[in-house]
């Protein structure tokens, strides 16, 4: 059983990098998010398990989003522990976008917020280019990072999540830190995060 829901999860992941008619020319319905479980108050700290439903999702906007950027993207992944089955996740879809070398930064921007994203500036080494979707004011659903061509936090992002994907003692322990910070931070998600650093930094060393 266990196999087959990750089948289904992958081949919904698949989707949206294969030219599969995932919804690419309809834009995500925020309120629908909503009605799935994805959602969350801005500030605060809630774990949730992921739902295959989550991944359809965040297929959809990742079929959007290559449509919107055109020649400007040459990757764009569900990343995070969203991404990840059967895993606690604060249900928020995370999403990167590798930038093609040379892409314009302004026009970025510009294709992102006519699809919806709010964009809140260049975080740098902390995540790029960010925009977020909320599905009302302060409750989001939605992050996304534009990341530059040569930027290695790409590779670190699909590396982390592969990691929780296929490494079993690795996700359990990320669960339990992500426990225990969500009880030490339930209305204080930047210090949620900003501690979320250290486990994560301890988990992608070889031997962890």
């Amino acid at each position: 059983m266990a196999a087959a829901i990750l089948d289904v999860w992958f081949s919904i992941a698949r989707g949206s990098q294969t030219g599969l008619d995932v919804g690419h020319t309809v834009c995500v319905d925020v309120r629908e998010s909503e009605e799935r479980g994805l959602g969350l108050l801005y500030g605060m700290v809630r774990l949730a398990r992921t739902e295959l439903s989550w991944s359809s999702v965040a297929a959809r906007m990742i079929a959007e989003i290559r449509d919107a950027l055109g020649g400007h993207v040459v990757g764009v992944e569900h990343v995070g522990s969203t991404a990840v089955p059967d895993m606690l996740a604060k249900p928020i879809i995370d999403i990167a976008i590798l930038m093609a070398a040379g892409a314009p930064c302004e026009a970025v921007v510009n294709s992102l917020t006519a699809l919806g994203y709010e964009f809140r500036g260049d975080a740098g080494d902390d995540g790029g280019l960010v925009f977020v979707l909320d599905a009302r004011p302060r409750h989001r659903v939605a992050h996304l990072h534009a990341i530059g061509h040569s930027d290695p936090q790409w590779s670190r992002y699909l590396a982390f999540r592969d990691l929780l994907r296929s490494d079993p003692v690795a996700r359990s322990a990320y669960e339990r830190a992500k426990r225990e910070l969500a009880t030490a931070y339930p209305a204080d998600r930047k210090a949620y995060t900003a501690a979320k650093q250290d486990v994560i930094e301890r988990l992608m060393t070889p031997d962890h």
